[in-house]
């Protein structure tokens, strides 16, 4: 169960920058994202089963918002996906209402 949540992860990752993410969204699925990883880290295989597809697709929403970033950037936050999530999650979405951008830009600069 565990390699399926991981597999749908990366899956949902990948594709997830089809479709425009807002701030809010953004943020909502980055607590998503660390949540998860918590979990995981916590509990091995008990995270895979506790973690529903919708809060693995929101997740993934969030791990793909931040790779598609760091590819359409000059410069590149590299791969520390969970510290910018962790940063995401912990803002407030009515201080980035309109400006995802400004919002990754920050979680790169950390």
């Amino acid at each position: 169960m565990k390699k399926h949540l991981l597999t749908l992860l990366a899956f949902i990752s990948t594709n997830s920058f089809a479709t425009e993410v807002d701030s809010k969204t953004l943020i909502h699925s980055c607590k998503e994202y660390v949540a998860i990883y918590n979990r995981r880290g916590e509990k091995g295989l008990i995270a895979g089963i506790s973690t529903s597809v919708a809060e693995a697709m929101r997740a993934g929403i969030c791990r793909g918002t931040l790779e598609e970033h760091t590819k359409h950037e000059p410069y590149s936050c590299g791969s520390q996906w969970y510290q910018q999530a962790v940063y995401i999650a912990k803002q407030d979405p009515e201080t980035y209402q309109g400006s995802r951008e400004r919002l990754l830009e920050k979680a790169c600069a950390g």
